[in-house]
């Protein structure tokens, strides 16, 4: 298979974004994730295969999709329905979504070849400005390391600014054949402590922590922290502290701080979930303004939201 033929799987593309990375860019979801944080806001990007969305507000219970389910992955239990989605991963033509009448199942995830995804981004390109670009989010873009790879070397061959959003829970592996074509790099800092931090995502921080410290010297791009603050989990001085030294000890001196929010909670019963974060308060103006300074005084230049002066 030639590389334009090469195949990966997404769950949206957007337009017009200006909060991740410098000028107006397109956003390129990529589906699967090896973390499940607790507040993640696109729980549809977990799973990295193609699976049904079940709006359950627009169901009649006609069972036509239990009847339609080649993989026996839909039954109705005390008059509602219950989707087995492990089933759905060797599915490749959603004949429950095909049989629904009512738009009570859509599909979350799509495949998609390099050429179709870059004929898409060359659309956008005459909105982006002089300064935009692609942006690859999820989900985990690295969780796809070749298609990965292989979009973003398409795009900077034809000088289109490129940039990644991860969490680097990945293998070293994945990441460094991206990184001559990668002019930007968002990196996901949740959790200093290894406990806390598989408590609260699934797994330790040790190879998050690893492959901050190997890009010091092998990303020549600009690589800026990021952090969800989420209050009483990551938001005491202690920890802040903690945060603070392990950044200065990887050479680099910049941090997204971003406010916890609730934007995603309905998401979560598309995708069959429980939603964890109801427990979790949003962090206050003052508080995220605490931390900033906080920060600042260890020497971390650090930015609210979307602040960060790209």
């Amino acid at each position: 298979m030639g590389t334009a033929e090469l195949t990966g799987t997404l769950f949206d593309i957007q337009g017009f974004s200006v909060h991740n990375g410098p000028g107006c860019r397109t956003l390129i979801f990529f589906k699967g994730c090896p973390l499940s944080c607790r507040w993640c806001s696109n729980p549809e990007g977990r799973n990295s295969y193609s699976e049904p969305l079940f709006h359950k507000q627009k169901c009649t219970l006609d069972r036509l999709c239990i009847e339609a389910c080649l993989h026996q992955a839909i039954t109705e239990e005390s008059g509602n329905l219950v989707i087995d989605r492990t089933k759905c991963i060797s599915c490749n033509t959603f004949d429950c979504i095909t049989a629904c009448c009512t738009g009570a199942l859509q599909q979350g995830g799509y495949s998609m070849t390099v050429d179709s995804l870059y004929l898409l981004i060359q659309r956008d390109r005459q909105y982006w400005g002089s300064r935009g670009g692609i942006t690859l989010t999820g989900g985990e873009p690295f969780f796809q390391p070749e298609f990965a790879r292989t979009i973003l070397k398409r795009c900077h061959d034809a000088f289109v600014h490129t940039a990644v959003e991860t969490c680097g829970e990945v293998p070293r592996s994945f990441i460094e054949p991206s990184l001559p074509y990668l002019d930007w790099l968002f990196f996901d800092l949740k959790q200093m402590n290894p406990n806390l931090h598989r408590e609260w995502t699934g797994h330790t921080n040790r190879q998050i922590l690893a492959n901050a410290r190997w890009l010091v010297n092998d990303f020549q791009g600009r690589m800026v922290y990021r952090m969800t603050v989420v209050p009483g989990y990551n938001d005491q001085a202690k920890h802040l502290s903690q945060l603070a030294s392990f950044i200065s000890s990887t050479g680099r001196k910049e941090i997204n701080l971003l406010p916890l929010h609730h934007l995603g909670r309905e998401k979560y019963a598309l995708t069959g979930r429980p939603y964890y974060s109801n427990v979790l308060d949003t962090p206050t103006k003052e508080s995220m303004l605490n931390i900033e300074e906080i920060l600042e005084l260890k020497g971390i230049v650090s930015y609210i939201g979307s602040d960060t002066p790209f």
